[in-house]
């Protein structure tokens, strides 16, 4: 009989990716929050994917580029932001994120993401803007949101580094696997396919988000607490394949 390793292959062999395109400069912000907090967020077929032994969420910002469905540019879906809150599951010894809630400028975007994929998505006017200056690099995030100006801020230096597979960038960072659910409550998976990410030093960080506006009023606790883990990954293309069950 086919091991696991030939049937994930043949699962992403006869399936194309449904979409591609460029992550730039991944922000993870990332929390240590008490297991009950996500554990309603997460589909029952999974487990807590703990490091270290403790549960965690990352507010991830990034930007989109190049993005095709099929091979094919949509006007309005080729370069955009993305600000999402996700955190870390395990089916078996496969590893991957949820997300908690998505956000994105366009209401077309987010529209289909929760009608065909069930997806949490919704929209926020989020503006980006990175620049160089020698050897850094100085990225920030915008949006406003329930009437808080609110912001990512992040200068770190243009080299990268490959993290180690041990390590815990490597584990907030490299995941192959996307999962949720159907709206009768199926468990569904996604492939996510890139290169592993190298990771920029820190320089300062700065940060001003609020928690309950964005994503509801149980997660208003990390108003009051700074990240245990802050990361910049360089980013690379990356293939979507289809949600399978």
């Amino acid at each position: 009989m086919p091991d696991a390793f030939e049937n994930e292959r043949a699962f992403i062999e006869r399936r194309r990716p449904f979409m591609t395109a460029r992550w730039t400069n991944p922000i993870l912000l990332t929390y240590r929050v008490p297991p009950d907090l996500v554990r309603r967020y997460i589909h029952p077929d999974l487990s807590l994917d703990r490091w270290q032994g403790h549960c965690h969420v990352s507010v991830v910002a990034l930007e989109f580029h190049d993005t095709r469905l099929r091979g094919r540019r949509v006007p309005g879906f080729v370069n955009f932001s993305q600000l999402n809150l996700r955190t870390y599951v395990r089916q078996g010894d496969q590893r991957g994120v949820t997300f908690i809630r998505e956000f994105v400028p366009s209401k077309v975007v987010a529209i289909i993401a929760r009608l065909r994929f069930n997806e949490p998505y919704r929209t926020l006017d989020i503006t980006s803007q990175t620049r160089s200056d020698g050897d850094a690099l100085h990225i920030r995030h915008r949006w406003r949101r329930h009437g808080v100006d609110q912001y990512i801020k992040v200068t770190a230096s243009q080299a990268s580094v490959i993290p180690p597979e041990d390590g815990g960038v490597y584990h907030f960072t490299e995941h192959r696997w996307g999962y949720g659910s159907t709206r009768s409550g199926d468990l569904v998976r996604f492939r996510v396919e890139h290169p592993v990410w190298a990771i920029r030093e820190i320089r300062s960080v700065a940060h001003n988000i609020d928690f309950a506006s964005l994503f509801g009023a149980e997660w208003r606790v990390l108003n009051d607490h700074e990240p245990v883990r802050v990361t910049l990954a360089v980013g690379s293309a990356v293939k979507l394949y289809p949600p399978g069950r």
